[in-house]
This record gives C-alpha cells, sequence and structure tokens, in this order.
C-alpha cells in the first residue's frame, strides 16, 4: 500500500482521539485501532516507515500511536512471529 495513505490515514485516525482525551491517551488510542484494524502488512510498513523516516509526516498524536507500536515490537519480537509449525 502507498506509505503517503498510510500516513494520511493514521493522521485522520489521530486527529478523531485528538478531541476525546489528552494526548498520551489519545496516542494509545491511536495504537489500539491500528492493532485491532489494520492488517498485519499495514502495521509493519507504518512501523517500517517510522523506523526509517521517524514518523516524519505524522502529526504528534499519531507519531506517538505509532511510537508505542513501534516499542511494543521491539520489546517482543516473537509474538510477531509465526507459531512454529504454523503453514503460511
Amino acid at each position: 500500500m502507498n506509505i503517503d495513505l498510510l500516513v494520511k490515514m493514521t493522521n485522520e485516525i489521530g486527529a478523531f482521539f485528538a478531541g476525546t482525551t489528552d494526548t498520551q491517551a489519545a496516542s494509545a488510542e491511536v495504537a489500539r485501532h491500528l492493532n485491532r484494524y489494520w492488517e498485519p502488512r499495514m502495521r509493519a510498513q507504518m512501523l517500517s516507515y517510522f523506523e526509517q523516516r521517524q514518523g516524519a509526516g505524522l502529526t504528534e498524536i499519531a507519531k506517538g500511536g505509532v511510537a508505542l507500536m513501534y516499542a511494543a515490537s521491539k520489546a517482543s519480537p516473537a509474538a510477531s512471529a509465526p507459531a512454529a509449525g504454523a503453514k503460511g
């Protein structure tokens, strides 16, 4: 998927949550939304973009949400790996 579109979508999700709570909680909601509704390839592409470009183009809330996802992915890389014996 086009990374510019993913950035736009992430910013829109951040804008939605911006009016509901404080910045830190809104960022957590962005991360929760992306983890719940985005397919794994979209999440992986956004995390790669965040790693390479430090989230350039993302709003503060959107960047905070992706940063939370990135930190979680680095804290438990086994959680994102396929299970042993899984067919793919």
